[in-house]
């Protein structure tokens, strides 16, 4: 019954624990494991493990398919022959080509045990993470990686690839020992520009379907300092899709503490029945090496970890203004007998409606009675508003649920989410 932390500090390094009741207020318990400067009267967990030069964490997750006594676990990278203190000292111009990318284990979260076996070589820098896919049956972990563009490989053409900044790259595991080849899974394109790196992926389950994925990445904005939440959403953990370009959370005002950077924390906590919640790292500085870093702030800017809260399932949405706009789906396949939906007016004018289509007789034709004439309109701001047709008890037997098609008639409306139930 409580929020759990882990966290980086560099001053000085390791991975920390703190707890907390209501996700807000935080308390850091001395646990008395490691000892940091001739004390063990602090919280850090982890150091790294036998021999390590200063680790940098990625995250933490429950593993619920695991032995007990692992059933936490971590993904992490270690700087090799140079420590992350070093590394910033030289203000970030080491190219390192050293670097580990490690596993460790833990019974509570507390105690931990370095995994023997590396799950990458080579520098795999910031921000990696890693989950159990229940569909799957695998172990997933996304990491920092590169892409290359302008390869061309077909025919008795060949052209080699130029290095295209950082990526996300992603790897499989049936025991979170032995892993995949890294592929990049999320690269920067052509219409972010020469000026775009992926900087962290923040991969997150919807936290009641085990087949809905989403990303939530940060985009490096090299001339700007910035970092850049956006989304991509994925069907298997495996194939993603950028649906919109939108900025997801949006950077607070110059002096504000997320003004300059955001960086999303794996998984989406649930506060209540209808709201979600993203932890993340904020910064109200630019990056450095960055453009704008190169100049004085005025003040000393201060860095750590944020939340922002949103309604559940309000993460991407089709939206309609005032001019009337229509959107039908794919065939569908369903249980259930009661259809709600998950939308919000955006004006004094806002509506919605659904019809159903039948996919067995000619394309487009509503079923008689769950018509758009027949549909009560939905006006309200609500996450489970249930569709009601006159003079029907919701979705009644004459209704195959084996195919049918919803069609939407919006007007200054967002809806983000439909579901069958009952």
């Amino acid at each position: 019954n409580l929020y759990r932390l882990w966290y980086m500090s560099y001053h000085p390094g390791g991975v920390r624990y703190a707890e907390s009741v209501d996700g807000i207020h935080w308390e850091k318990p001395k646990l008395g494991i490691i000892d940091i400067n001739g004390s063990k009267q602090n919280n850090v967990v982890f150091d790294g493990g036998f021999e390590s030069n200063g680790g940098e964490f990625g995250s933490v997750f429950h593993d619920p398919h695991a032995d007990p006594s692992e059933q936490y676990k971590m993904v992490y990278a270690d700087w090799g022959e140079k420590g992350m203190d070093d590394f910033q000292r030289e203000g970030f111009a080491y190219n390192a080509t050293h670097g580990t990318l490690r596993g460790a284990s833990s019974p509570d979260g507390i105690h931990w045990v370095r995994d023997p076996e590396n799950i990458l070589g080579n520098l795999p820098d910031t921000q990696n993470l890693g989950m159990w896919d229940p569909t799957l049956g695998k172990y997933v972990i996304y990491h920092r990686s590169g892409a290359t563009f302008g390869e061309i490989n077909t025919w008795n053409y060949k052209v080699k690839g130029q290095r295209r900044g950082r990526a996300v790259g992603r790897m499989e595991s049936d025991n979170f020992r032995s892993w995949t080849t890294s592929e990049v899974a999320l690269a920067p394109d052509v219409l972010d520009g020469l000026n775009t790196d992926i900087y962290n992926s923040a991969y997150a389950r919807h936290p009641d379907n085990p087949n809905v994925h989403y990303l939530f990445p940060s985009f490096y904005r090299h001339y700007e300092g910035t970092f850049e939440v956006q989304v991509c959403t994925s069907r298997d953990n495996r194939n993603w899709t950028r649906i919109c370009r939108d900025t997801f959370i949006p950077l607070g005002k110059p002096r504000e503490f997320d003004s300059f950077m955001i960086s999303v924390s794996p998984g989406i906590v649930k506060v209540d029945d209808t709201t979600w919640a993203l932890y993340y790292r904020s910064e109200e500085r630019p990056h450095p090496g960055s453009a704008p870093s190169t100049f004085k702030l005025g003040y000393k800017p201060q860095s750590g970890v944020s939340r922002v809260t949103f309604k559940e399932d309000r993460v991407i949405g089709i939206e309609a203004g005032k001019t009337k706009g229509h959107f039908s789906t794919r065939p569908l396949t369903f249980e259930g007998n009661e259809l709600i939906i998950n939308s919000e007016p955006l004006g004094s004018d806002g509506e919605l409606k659904v019809q159903l289509l039948s996919t067995e007789t000619r394309v487009g034709e509503a079923i008689p009675g769950y018509d758009f004439e027949s549909c009560e309109p939905i006006k309200s701001d609500g996450t489970r508003t249930v569709v009601k047709w006159k003079g029907k008890n919701g979705l009644d037997s004459s209704i195959s649920r084996k195919s049918v098609r919803l069609h939407f008639n919006m007007q200054s409306t967002r809806i983000y989410a439909f579901q069958f139930i009952g």
